[in-house]
């Protein structure tokens, strides 16, 4: 985990984007500290879907830098800035560079498997949630998080006969309902 994440000072000040921003501002790419190649590797072999082997667009670094250039935004998000990670990521650990090209990254982009991506996001997801510090929980438990939307409509004759309330509510009458 990057490293100013716990270092962010008083509980509950910090904000998504401070969070993004120590990601991105780490040397290389962004999620190599985080997943190692090994289990992205376990993960895509196991759905038919590794490619690149220790090529310079493997697997494992085209995921890296997909899950980079998908917290960026605006110019930042473009595939140049994707290749640019790689390049600095390959001349970290002395591996060949590519060519500024985006061709060849978008093509291995392309190769990442859904299912592999949804096994690795709920095996990542589990590993956290088994680090979680026993502070972090509520009541020992841990906490699900769901989100949801509300829709209004108006509450007409036609939407009342289609979905009722339930027995237990009380009766209004909406005034601006329904044209009587």
């Amino acid at each position: 985990m990057p490293q100013n994440l716990s270092d962010s000072g008083s509980e509950g000040s910090g904000n998504f984007q401070e969070i993004v921003d120590g990601f991105l501002l780490q040397p290389g790419l962004p999620f190599a500290t985080v997943v190692t190649a090994e289990k992205i590797n376990g993960i895509f072999r196991k759905h038919g879907g590794l490619f690149g082997g220790n090529g310079i667009y493997s697997t494992s670094i085209v995921l890296w830098a997909f899950l980079g250039q998908v917290l960026r935004d605006r110019k930042e998000a473009a595939c140049q800035s994707a290749v640019a990670g790689i390049i600095s990521f390959c001349l970290q650990v002395g591996r060949n560079a590519p060519t500024s090209d985006t061709g060849d990254y978008c093509r291995a982009r392309a190769k990442l498997s859904e299912p592999a991506l949804r096994e690795l996001s709920t095996e990542i997801a589990n590993d956290a949630e088994q680090q979680a510090d026993e502070a972090w929980l509520w009541k020992r438990r841990y906490a699900k998080l769901v989100d949801g939307f509300t829709v209004t409509m108006p509450d007409t004759e036609k939407n009342q006969a289609e979905f009722p309330h339930p027995r237990t509510q009380r009766k209004q009458v909406n005034p601006h309902c329904c044209d009587r």
